[in-house]
């Protein structure tokens, strides 16, 4: 039997996929040297449809027992739902004012010290992802970032 929550979740992803897919036929796709605005929501929805698919196999081969709800009671996880959706929209509102180096760095501090890691991997992990992302989206990609009151 599968977890209600896998069906539920399924379904809804289902849905999800269609909707992009549809979407990005009405958007074009173009081709792969020449894409239209729907190729990255053609292949997001393709993906999707496929992880589910996947979901659903695994969901359907493997034996359930009854659901342990001990890690929902104490709390942690709503916590930490509510400390990324709060980091989430923080991030959205600094983002023009700071800029992307120093807006995404304090994000990845936030999502990163959530873990169960050292102060010191914390800030190296943060680093190195916003000056990767910062590197692949400015440079090579050529995508404008907001800048910030500090212009860089």
């Amino acid at each position: 039997m599968m977890n209600i929550r896998d069906i539920i979740s399924g379904i809804v992803c289902l849905f999800i996929s269609v909707f992009v897919f549809a979407i990005s036929l009405r958007l074009g796709i173009g081709a792969l040297h020449d894409p239209g605005p729907g190729f990255i929501l053609f292949w997001t929805s393709i993906l999707l449809t496929i992880c589910t698919c996947i979901l659903f196999g695994i969901g359907l081969l493997k034996k359930t027992g009854p659901v342990c709800r001990s890690n929902a009671s104490n709390g942690a996880d709503r916590r930490n739902t509510i400390i990324v959706i709060a980091a989430l929209i923080a991030y959205c509102l600094v983002l023009p004012k700071l800029g992307y180096l120093i807006s995404t760095f304090a994000l990845m501090l936030v999502l990163f010290g959530l873990g169960r890691m050292k102060p010191w991997m914390i800030i190296l992990g943060s680093l190195i992802t916003v000056l990767l992302s910062y590197y692949l989206f400015d440079h090579l990609l050529q995508t404008p970032l907001p800048r910030g009151f500090l212009r860089f």
